[in-house]
């Protein structure tokens, strides 16, 4: 599951563990640059985990103080090993993706083919055709 970052302070709804229900009490104050994560659109609510607890919170609020860049996975320290031979780049083509920026909890790439465009969303690609896309038959981008 991605990571992202709040680049606002919110209120939220601690939730059951177990039930996802909310509990009773006041709202939860989680601060800017908290870790959020398992994010999922539940009607006009945004149910996620911070810390290992279930939260809630109104989806237009929660949207609009997530940065929606996933963070990555694992920061690496010093310099990157070298690559064994075995592991060398393989010759030819090349797809090289762009990343969009998305309203949604998705991750949205996309890349130039001949007559249109391959769109990835979170693992999933699909051919999007644009008329007015000219491709010169070379290589790929």
């Amino acid at each position: 599951m991605p990571k992202f970052e709040l680049k606002k302070t919110i209120d939220a709804t601690k939730l059951n563990a177990r039930t996802k229900i909310p509990l009773t009490g006041h709202p939860v104050t989680i601060s800017f640059g908290a870790i959020i994560e398992d994010v999922e659109q539940d009607r006009d609510y945004a149910k996620f985990t911070n810390l290992g607890q279930p939260y809630r919170c109104p989806w237009d609020i929660f949207s609009a103080a997530l940065d929606w860049r996933p963070l990555a996975e694992s920061v690496a320290v010093g310099p990157a090993p070298a690559k064994a031979a075995e592991e060398k780049e393989p010759d030819g083509p090349r797809i090289n993706w762009e990343l969009l920026r998305s309203s949604g909890v998705h991750s949205v790439s996309r890349t130039k083919v001949p007559g249109g465009w391959l769109i990835l969303v979170d693992g999933s690609v699909t051919f999007l055709p644009d008329l007015k896309h000219k491709w010169d038959g070379g290589t790929l981008p």
